[in-house]
């Protein structure tokens, strides 16, 4: 399949897995390729009140290690990092890096990846998701929204 040139960023995704019984947090890192980025700002008018907004759309070409939301989490823990997902709350950093994130260690929890590259515009929490795949698809990805 051939995908537009600018289609070339790469990024990392980070899933979170909160397990049902010990309500332990896992964080899981994928890097993806080929991928297209775009921040987008905005002005906004509600009434008298002017509001920015900020987002960030990615389009990720599809991958055969994608797994629906639902069938991800139903892997055994053991082999959650041979897949990823998409889901809101998730982040994706654009570029690939190898910051781990762990929930109970103070400087690596995922409130301190955000902050690290938020600043940049080089990452996001993800809002929405689109799965853009299947039968008449040109250029089948995940379309991603976030801030």
């Amino acid at each position: 399949m051939s995908y537009p040139v600018w289609w070339e960023t790469t990024l990392t995704i980070y899933n979170r897995y909160e397990d049902p019984i010990t309500n332990v947090i896992t964080w899981y890192r994928t890097v993806v390729d080929g991928a297209f980025w775009k921040y987008v700002g905005d002005r906004v008018t509600i009434n008298d009140t002017v509001l920015d907004t900020k987002n960030i759309i990615a389009r990720i070409r599809k991958d055969d290690r994608f797994l629906p939301y639902h069938e991800w989490v139903s892997k055994p823990n053991d082999e959650m990092s041979n897949y990823f997902t998409l889901h809101e709350g998730d982040i994706i950093v654009k570029d690939e890096v190898d910051d781990t994130i762990n929930e109970y260690q103070s400087g690596n929890r995922s409130s301190d990846l955000l902050a690290k590259y938020k600043k940049l515009q080089g990452c996001m929490s993800v809002e929405t998701l689109a799965i853009n795949v299947g039968a008449g698809r040109c250029n089948e990805h995940y379309l991603v929204k976030g801030i």
